[in-house]
């Protein structure tokens, strides 16, 4: 019986080596491929006489698949009703009538170029790059295609590109915060890691933590090695991590470096449970807006500069408020989308 299946099954694999199918297609775009499919779907496409199929089909993907529609039988009623006050105007002359009909036609077939441009514009970045995101207190495991595995904190995103990304690139771009483990590569290959905030990563197969939150960012060092390349002023500058390092980048983009006892502290963050150390409660109201989208307000300065310390543990921003207040003895309370600290008495 094997014997009979095993030939079957090699004339599959051998066809789509060589046919890749809209099917095979639309499974890669919403990520169901298998490994087998994606190596040979990245293969056919990069094929210069395959793209044009390739890109036909993402569009038609997307149109379905798309996470906002625009109206666009509507805008194109609108658009011939003001198309027709050209006719309406022409009526009285058959010759200039059989002109404006023309220009009318012309400017019908414009629009629709230009939609299809605006269309391709739109998704440009679904084209180019798997996009992976996350939500406010949301927390999100990846494996990449090379081996590498990433865990995104809350309100995080992370692009990878759809082509090449392990054979001819390994470079992501990271908004927000992001774990990773970065697997080595026999040809050294560097995996680079780009931010929103004027300084990337570049590494050869290590364990850190990146923050690129806009109130300062930070990258913490685990294992093995790391380049921090960082633009400070209209200066281009690098640094070398070695384990235990902490760099911190504030909001003009000025580094600081020291080594901290525990760098597990700082992706305590994927077990649920965050770790202060002498941190504000100013930095610890901006960490829930960061990770939960709530603001969270504290009138009184000297407050806000009072500090704690400890391992709290919550699934939810409304647990970790409750035991947060509690320790410190505060209290806090509810005003439409606010939340108020303050102390007790």
């Amino acid at each position: 019986m094997f014997y009979e299946v095993y030939p079957s099954l090699l004339q599959i694999l051998s066809k789509m080596n060589t046919q890749v199918t809209k099917e095979i297609l639309f499974h890669y775009f919403s990520g169901r491929a298998t490994v087998f499919q994606k190596q040979t779907i990245e293969d056919w496409a990069k094929d210069p006489g395959n793209r044009e199929v390739f890109f036909n089909h993402l569009f038609a993907w997307e149109k379905e698949n798309a996470q906002y529609e625009p109206d666009t039988a509507a805008a194109f009623d609108r658009h011939k009703e003001r198309m027709s006050v050209f006719k309406a105007d022409s009526r009285d002359d058959e010759h200039e009538k059989t002109g404006l009909g023309r220009r009318f036609n012309f400017l019908m077939v414009a629009s629709v170029v230009v939609l299809l441009l605006a269309g391709a514009w739109f998704f440009r970045e679904n084209i180019m790059f798997d996009i992976y995101k996350t939500g406010y207190g949301q927390i999100r495991s990846l494996q990449l295609q090379d081996g590498s595995k990433v865990v995104m904190n809350a309100n995080s995103e992370l692009k990878v590109p759809r082509f090449g990304f392990g054979n001819s690139t390994r470079q992501v771009e990271l908004t927000g915060e992001a774990d990773f483990s970065v697997t080595h590569r026999a040809d050294n290959r560097k995996f680079v890691v780009t931010t929103d905030r004027n300084f990337e990563v570049v590494v050869f197969g290590t364990e850190f933590v990146i923050n690129t939150r806009r109130k300062g960012a930070k990258v913490v060092l685990n294992k093995g090695s790391v380049q921090l390349r960082y633009q400070e002023g209209t200066a281009q500058k690098n640094m070398m991590m070695k384990p235990g390092d902490l760099v911190t980048l504030d909001e003009r983009n000025q580094a600081s470096i020291r080594q901290v006892a525990s760098t597990q502290q700082h992706s305590a963050w994927k077990e649920h449970r965050l770790v202060f150390d002498q941190t504000t409660l100013a930095e610890v109201a901006q960490m829930f807006e960061d990770n939960y989208g709530l603001k969270v307000e504290i009138p009184d300065s000297e407050l806000a500069g009072w500090t704690i310390s400890g391992s709290f543990s919550a699934d939810n921003s409304e647990e970790l408020l409750q035991t947060l207040t509690e320790a410190a003895g505060l209290t806090y309370r509810k005003e439409g989308n606010r939340i108020i600290i303050s102390t007790d008495h």
